[in-house]
């Protein structure tokens, strides 16, 4: 755990920022930081999702330097299709199909992985514009698989697919939606999900 530790240290290094400092961004205290950095408590996905973007590094590797059970960014490499974009708000305009644009990612990531690409000038998300979100297929909403999880989601009776936390509903097979701008969505009803497996910097 130390040396997880060590790199999210090393990491404020390289951006010149303080642990003090993150904690602050993070609207958390210092010492909670610290639990979090040495993985004495869990980092939920939206906290990481925060750090990343601050520390300018990808969401999977800071989520395994966290503890979770996900790949680190490594020198593997691999081209994949780019099949949509993101706007301001997190909401996606997608087409699942397209092979012709593709980008090459760091690390290992399922051959039926793809990305989708912020184009965000203004607003919260303006920080991450270009960046590129990496994620799998649409699938049938599994619990297990969603709840305190990053994902892109599409919710029955809605044209858009967004960018949410899924926690727990208060109704059976019903879902809380929550991002970091945006007012939660209690109980929504879920036609598809796709995990986010990373966001990197582009």
């Amino acid at each position: 755990m130390a040396d997880n530790k060590k790199w999210f240290l090393d990491r404020l290094k390289d951006k010149r920022l303080t642990q003090v400092k993150l904690a602050e961004l993070l609207d958390m205290s210092p010492s909670t930081l610290s639990l979090l950095f040495a993985g004495k408590r869990k980092m939920r996905v939206e906290q990481a999702a925060e750090i990343s973007r601050f520390l300018g590094v990808p969401l999977n590797d800071v989520m395994a330097h966290a503890g979770a059970n996900v790949p680190a960014g490594g020198n593997g490499g691999g081209m994949h299709s780019i099949v949509g974009w993101v706007d301001d708000h997190g909401h996606a305009t997608l087409d699942w199909t397209e092979k012709g644009r593709k980008a090459e990612l760091p690390g290992a990531y399922p051959p039926t992985a793809v990305c989708i690409q912020f184009r965000t000038t203004q607003g919260f998300y303006a920080l991450w514009d270009g960046w590129l979100v990496v994620t799998l297929p649409p699938r049938e909403p599994e619990p297990e698989q969603l709840l305190d999880r990053y994902c892109l989601v599409s919710v029955k009776g809605s044209d858009k697919p967004i960018l949410r936390q899924v926690r727990r509903g208060y109704s059976p097979n019903r879902y809380t939606l929550v991002d970091f701008v945006s007012d939660p969505i209690y109980d929504a009803e879920l036609a598809w999900f796709s995990p986010i497996l990373a966001i990197i910097p582009r």
